[in-house]
Formats: C-alpha cells, structure tokens, sequence
C-alpha cells in the first residue's frame, strides 16, 4: 500500500471511508441551484462536475460557484468531490490551482476527481497536495484505453487515490464499441482487480437510460457481482436504489460479525465455525461486507 506523506489523509481511515460509500451523484458545476438537492438525495458522496457537464465559457463562473458553496458545507454529510477539468488543459489547471488557494476555508471538501486519470498526473496532484497539506482523497476517472493499461499503477501512485472510477462513456468511444456491457467487460474486470489488489475502492459508471429501471436494477447486479464496491449516479432517485442493493442485509452482517468474532479469537489463525474451516478469503469478504456497513472488524 502507498506510504503516507505529511498532509496526507491517514491511510487507513481513507479506506474504510470509501469502502463504505455505495453511490456517489453527479451535479453540473454551472448549476448551483442543485448542489444542496444533490447533497440532500442519499447519496453518500457528491460529485460536483466542472468538466463535461459545464460548457467552455461557463467554467470559471462554475469553479467561483462551486468553491464558494463547498467552502459553505460542513465536513458531515455527503462527502463532497470536485471533478476537474482534464489536468494537461487550461481549465483543469485553473481549477487545482484554485482549489489549492482556497483548501483552507473548504474543511468539507472531501477529495478530487481526476478525468483520464494517469499515473505521472495522480502522483503530481498529490505531491501539491501534500505541499500544500490539505487533507483530500483522490479518485481516479480512468475512461482511457491507456488509463486501462496502467489501471494497477494508478491504483498504487499515492495514498490518497481513495478509489478508481470506470469511464465508460469516453472509453467505449476510444474502443468503438457500444456503450454496453459485454464490449467493456474486459476492462471493467481490469479495473476492479487493480482496485483490490491496492485495497482500493472501485466505483462504476452511471446508468444513463433513466426510464429503464429493470435494466437498471440487472446492471447493478452485474457490477457488484463482478466486485464494484460503489456506483456513480446522474440523477436523485438513482443513490437510494443503489444503497438498497449494496447494504448488507441483517443476517448477512450477523454471519460476518461471527466470523470476525471466531478469527480474533482464534488470534489470527485458520478456525472453525459452525463446523466450518474459516479461510483467509470468507475473513477478507467479511471485512468487506462490514465495510459496506461503515463498521469496522
């Protein structure tokens, strides 16, 4: 796992936190109208977007928006990411720039987003993080054939990278495929295990045909099965279908809680529970699942 540098969230809090975000929602930076409605809908994380959502000239307009209303929240409720522009243009370089100016007086800022996410670029933002010492997660948007490629560095570049996020949208435009499960499986697969392997949250892109609930609901089924731990949204009623779907249900955190229960008193060791051989595998998906919970083992 990344070490931590002076300024740097602590590591492990940064994990547990985002392994208990199931659903993050989209809201246009250009329109802030909607940022406490966003921040009111369930969600357990908002991402304000000055990217793809705010149209050239409406971006400085935006970013002035969006810090002034963040510098506003409190540190509880929704955490709170800023989704920048791209960092090797004009724009994404005024917002870290800003963002760095302004982290002081924004306690509830919880962390970046940042767009076809590279390695080089992830480790130069946490760098003047740290310089800077404002303690923010990072999120990789990884929506490139080479962000793909690289997906098991980005998720070890720096202890702030919180999670890694699927971009399907702009890969599957790279990829000339359909936007559609099947063509972008190989590189949802790739992502997820990059993420795990760095104990690292993985979060998956939104679903986009908002009047298709059944096809919805079959998606996010897919996904969590595949090993996502959280879903982007782009609309209100989308985070509490997704936090019904990801929360553990009752007997499913009892079983986990025993099994923890059995593991610490065995003091580390293989254990039996009822009857059965407890493993290293059933002690790291307990984990998770009380992870999900927000509790800790």
């Amino acid at each position: 796992m990344p070490q931590n540098r002076p300024g740097a969230p602590d590591d492990e809090a940064l994990a547990r936190r985002a392994a208990a975000r199931r659903s993050y929602l989209f809201v246009p930076g250009d329109r802030p109208e909607r940022f406490e409605k966003a921040a009111s809908a369930g969600a357990d994380a908002v991402i304000v977007d000055l990217e793809d959502a705010v149209a050239p000239q409406d971006k400085a307009k935006a970013r002035a928006a969006t810090l002034e209303w963040i510098a506003g929240r409190p540190p509880e409720g929704s955490a709170v990411f800023l989704r920048l522009n791209g960092l090797r243009t004009s724009a994404g370089i005024a917002d870290l720039a800003a963002v760095l100016e302004a982290a002081p007086a924004m306690p509830g800022l919880a962390g970046l987003l940042l767009p076809k996410a590279r390695a080089a670029d992830v480790a130069v933002v946490a760098d003047l993080l740290d310089q800077a010492a404002v303690a923010c997660e990072l999120g990789a948007l990884v929506e490139t054939i080479d962000g793909i490629e690289e997906a098991f560095a980005l998720a070890r570049t720096s202890a702030r990278v919180s999670f890694l996020m699927f971009g399907g949208a702009d890969l599957a435009a790279e990829l000339g495929v359909e936007i559609a499960w099947d063509p972008l499986l190989a590189s949802r697969a790739r992502l997820v295990a990059a993420a795990a392997a760095a104990d690292r949250a993985s979060l998956d892109m939104p679903w986009i045909a908002l009047a298709d609930l059944d096809g919805e609901a079959a998606e996010m089924r897919k996904s969590f099965a595949l090993g996502f731990t959280a879903r982007a949204a782009i609309h209100p009623a989308q985070p509490p279908r997704i936090n019904a779907m990801l929360t553990p249900q009752p007997a499913e955190l009892d079983q986990a809680r025993r099994v923890m229960a059995a593991f610490a008193a065995s003091r580390g060791s293989a254990c039996l529970l009822d009857g059965r051989l407890i493993e290293r595998p059933t002690i790291e998906r307990s984990r998770r699942v009380l992870a999900r919970a927000g509790e800790t083992a």
